[in-house]
């Protein structure tokens, strides 16, 4: 194989972090070249970079090999299976052996017939992605939880993702009916891959494949029903609307005055919100303008931090603020679009 050190590089650097750390199957701690396509495996996800220039050969490039690879001089990068299960990477003056493993002990990763599919535009796919992921836990006792649900129904595309503190949902229009629980680390590695043009999405019961001109994201699918997300989003009777910006810095203000994780307060009395955070070492104040006046005064506590990755995931310059009683859940909602979270409340004194 003979290719540009920086499309080797590139390709291999946006994959890498799907070749898991432990495993009890070595060859899958190497990257496998095969038929156009550069392939990362861990079992649970599969990611495949469209490559040019490789030739016939099929060989596996060892971990160790990866920083070696990013760290040649610009130019002609040529890898070669030199002897049984030794590949030997050559650059200008430079010239390496490694040890690798046999590629037909690399698990395959063809899926099962596709059910169904749907076209999505990559831009749109990926915002979509973006704003609910911080909402979707690393680790949760209930799978179905650690899993970021995308729901066709009632002509809209939903993204959604719970924590149990936090909701977040988004979606754009799109004419189908099913439901696919995507697991955190699948929708992390297509957020880093920076997909672009369209993305086809092909899947059934237990798995589905995100393609692209360059890229094929394979991922099993979390079994099991996802939560009535619907109706947790009510109207409320108390609603206002805020510098998203304004809010977002007064938040970050407070939170870094303080190092233990400590509620914040809202102190909501006509158009101003004072909030405050306060623990052994810190007493912060700051008031927020708010640019509907409320009907009722209502004062209710927020994790600070639940509260700075909600207004971040938001993109719009204002939001509006919905609210009941101190033990209810706060909604926010973006002005410009379909995109909406809601935070719970915890108790202050």
């Amino acid at each position: 194989m003979k290719i540009q050190k920086t499309e080797l590089a590139t390709k291999l650097n946006k994959i890498k972090g799907v070749v898991p750390k432990k495993t009890t199957m070595p060859v899958l701690q190497g990257i496998l070249a095969k038929e156009g396509y550069l392939i990362a495996n861990n079992m649970e996800m599969a990611v495949k970079a469209k490559l040019g220039g490789m030739g016939d050969e099929c060989f596996i490039i060892p971990e160790r090999a990866f920083d070696l690879i990013s760290n040649l001089p610009d130019g002609e990068v040529e890898i070669s299976v030199t002897a049984k299960n030794t590949i030997t990477i050559k650059a200008d003056k430079i010239k390496n052996k490694y040890q690798t493993m046999d590629p037909e002990q690399f698990p395959d990763t063809a899926t099962q017939k596709a059910e169904n599919q749907l076209t999505i535009k990559a831009d749109i796919l990926l915002e979509s992605i973006k704003r609910v992921s911080y909402a979707v836990p690393v680790h949760a006792n209930n799978p179905v939880m650690a899993s970021m649900c995308l729901q066709a129904a009632d002509g809209q595309l939903n993204f959604v993702g719970l924590d149990g503190h936090v909701l977040a949902w988004d979606r754009v229009g799109y004419e189908g009916d099913f439901e696919l629980l995507i697991p955190k680390n699948t929708v992390d590695r297509l957020k880093s891959l920076w997909l672009s043009g369209d993305v086809q999405i092909t899947h059934n019961k237990t798995g589905a494949v995100f393609i692209t001109e360059d890229f094929e994201v394979h991922t099993r699918l979390v079994e099991g029903e996802y939560f009535k997300y619907r109706a947790m989003f009510k109207e409320l009777p108390v609603h206002t609307v805020v510098s998203r910006g304004e809010l977002l810095d007064a938040m970050t203000r407070a939170k870094i005055c303080t190092e233990e994780r400590c509620p914040v307060r809202f102190e909501m009395q006509e158009d101003q919100l004072n909030l405050s955070i306060k623990d052994k070492t810190t007493d912060y104040h700051e008031t927020v303008d708010l640019q509907e006046k409320l009907p009722q005064p209502l004062t209710i506590g927020f994790d600070a931090r639940l509260v700075l990755e909600t207004l971040k995931a938001f993109d719009c310059d204002n939001v509006g603020i919905s609210l009941e009683s101190p033990r209810m859940p706060m909604i926010v909602e973006a002005e410009d679009s379909d995109f909406k979270a809601i935070v719970l409340p915890v108790a202050i004194n």
